[in-house]
């Protein structure tokens, strides 16, 4: 099936992949793949507009409609074989041209930018496995907040 909408000119027929979900979820991993806008691609997908700000992410987080997506985003690099090196490399080139054009936003765009691709925006997680025996300290910890928990562990 081809979308006669498709912008960049790429065939966008679906793969065996995409067994499994519906008509409108393939549509939404089309156009999500396109857009990286899970609302809009929930709206052009056929959802309701009025709900779509909820039944995007609901759709993005369903496992077959991701596995989908990755095989589609997996073909998009295929076809204009682009690295995740020549991405970062492109921003830096920009960051660069802002630098010498005295643009800090640009910077700081081409900044962000790179940062959310190296998944510098990913929450921290720190784990901390407790050897000990006794069951009162595991729960007197378990009880802690996350503030109390960093309080102790840098030393206060």
């Amino acid at each position: 099936m081809l979308w006669p909408e498709d912008p960049y000119g790429f065939q966008l027929s679906l793969a065996k992949e995409m067994t499994g979900l519906t008509a409108r979820q393939e549509r939404f991993v089309e156009h999500y793949a396109l857009c990286g806008n899970a609302a809009e691609a929930a709206r052009l997908a056929g959802y309701s507009a009025k709900t779509a700000r909820v039944t995007g992410p609901d759709t993005l987080s369903n496992p077959a409609v991701k596995r989908a997506l990755e095989a589609r985003q997996e073909t998009f690099r295929a076809e204009l074989g682009i690295t995740k090196q020549d991405v970062v490399s492109g921003i830096l080139s920009a960051i660069q041209m802002g630098r010498e054009q005295q643009n800090p936003a640009a910077m700081i765009q081409g900044c962000v930018q790179l940062a959310k691709l190296l998944g510098f925006y990913e929450p921290g997680r720190l784990k901390i496995d407790l050897a000990l025996d006794s069951g009162n300290l595991k729960a007197k910890f378990a009880a802690m907040s996350d503030a109390e928990l960093l309080a102790i562990i840098q030393g206060g």
